[in-house]
């Protein structure tokens, strides 16, 4: 790797939270983006998310990022490792000049901000969780923050589903962001947004630069996949300046500013979650909350030439003496003021979101099947174990807790339909094998079979309700 890249490493972290630096032309601000003073037309749809003063900002702070298997693979089978890391090298080589140039070498000196290399990664010896392998190089995905101060709202203004043709910077989607929090020394910091960029990273898709109401990070191929699979409320890809104690920080440009609104990813403990382990409750989480907003100002800088590795000059300083390269502070007991699934609450009785995945071997569980490829084998009730595809009898009104587990390493799903072939349950693909999934569900007189929607002739069985 480039020497930036072994340089970040000695002060203490190399990784992004998915935002990358735009290309050339985009320090000025913009009448019709940025802060919202601009007179464009109402955007489709709006997020808003506010965090008062006075409750928990924590400061994330640079360390090892255990791996999951379904994202990463294992030491044999390696998922999103360096071979990834070069393909999107080789994508990147053929963006216009002058991003041709300039991404394959922000790529090379922040490998994560699309796979974590082979190189970097250890096993864990002796684990008793999901992950076999850690990245053992210092990220923002850490388990380590500290508790500190401030306040945010912001207000994601999403004018298009999806990211066009044309520089970084020229998109309608807007951002109304005010931050401001301390860092673990009390220095206070106040974010300055300047204006929304579509990154032009191979494979990300942004909505724009502003998605509301849809997936990041994991699997999906936007943002790290260091990061879990996560539902988003809001997220936005821009630049601005970093104010430290009242003076500008970022006087030799400005940097990434990458917000998110997600489901909650922090257990109780502070560790972020691996993807086989959401959703999270909301009794299982750091606040007691479904959802928190991440801020993150990444060690990237947007030049004439386009984006380029720059550490963030920020005034906490780490143990080893240099100060931290990034900033990443996370509101835990934020609001939802409107916007999409504001008001949707967490099912009651502790049980998993209807359609969630997560749960595990130990789950308490009404129902248990193994699915492969050729047939559901039935495991629990006694009466249908060993068979395949067998029929469920249900009763009607009961709620259910059905607990499948990927038998053959493909992509499964659950789905339940009625008689008329339309889908009543379906849940996200698994694709590890030995991962489980847990459903709830209350049965109902219109449910009649339940199938894979990946497999929909020889996955399928009867469902009676009575």
């Amino acid at each position: 790797m480039a020497s930036s890249r072994r340089r970040f490493l000695e002060l203490g972290a190399l990784a992004s939270i998915g935002g990358v630096a735009s290309a050339s032309g985009i320090g000025a601000a913009q009448d019709d983006r940025g802060n919202g003073d601009g007179d464009g037309d109402e955007p489709a749809v709006t997020l808003t998310a506010r965090q008062e003063p006075g409750k928990a900002v924590y400061w994330v702070l640079p360390g090892p990022r255990p791996l999951s298997p379904f994202v990463f693979g294992t030491a044999e089978n390696t998922l999103r490792g360096t071979d990834l890391l070069q393909a999107r090298i080789e994508q990147a080589s053929q963006l216009p000049s002058p991003l041709g140039e300039a991404v394959p070498q922000l790529l090379e000196d922040l490998p994560f901000l699309v796979a974590a290399p082979d190189e970097a990664r250890e096993p864990i010896e002796e684990s008793d969780g999901v992950a076999q392998q850690v990245l053992t190089e210092p990220t923002l995905y850490s388990n380590n923050a500290e508790v500190t101060s401030g306040s945010f709202e912001i207000s994601y203004r999403d004018h298009q589903p999806y990211d066009l043709p044309g520089a970084p910077g020229d998109t309608p989607d807007m951002v109304d962001l005010e931050a401001e929090f301390t860092d673990p020394a009390g220095n206070e910091y106040v974010l300055e947004h300047d204006h929304v960029v579509q990154p032009p990273i191979p494979g990300y898709q942004t909505g724009g630069g502003v998605l509301t109401d849809g997936f990041l990070h994991g699997i999906t191929g936007t943002g790290s996949p260091l990061f879990p699979r996560v539902y988003t409320y809001g997220a936005s890809w821009g630049v601005g300046n970093v104010h430290i104690n009242g003076e500008l920080a970022t006087d030799d440009g400005m940097r990434v500013i990458h917000f998110m609104t997600t489901q909650t990813v922090r257990d109780e403990r502070y560790r972020m979650a691996l993807d086989e382990e959401l959703p999270l409750e909301p009794s299982e989480t750091i606040a007691g909350q479904l959802h928190h907003t991440h801020g993150v100002v990444l060690p990237i800088k947007p030049t004439p030439e386009g984006p380029v590795f720059a550490p963030v000059p920020t005034a906490f300083e780490l143990p080893n003496g240099e100060t931290q390269p990034f900033i990443h502070a996370m509101w835990e007991q934020d609001t939802l003021v409107d916007g999409p699934f504001a008001d949707w609450e967490y099912p009651g009785g502790g049980g998993q979101q209807e359609g969630g995945d997560g749960g595990g071997a130990d789950a308490q569980a009404d129902i248990r099947l193994v699915g492969n490829a050729s047939a559901w084998q039935g495991d629990a009730p006694e009466a249908i174990s060993g068979t395949e595809n067998p029929t469920l009898t249900l009763e009607e009104g009961t709620e259910y807790a059905l607990v499948w587990e990927n038998g053959d390493g493909l992509q499964h799903n659950f789905a339940i339909e009625d008689g008329n072939g339309e889908d009543l349950l379906a849940t996200e693909l698994l694709g590890e094998q030995g991962a489980t999934q847990t459903v709830t569900f209350t049965a109902s007189a219109e449910m009649a079979e339940y199938y894979c929607q990946v497999h929909p002739s020889s996955m399928r069985g009867s469902i009676e309700v009575q």
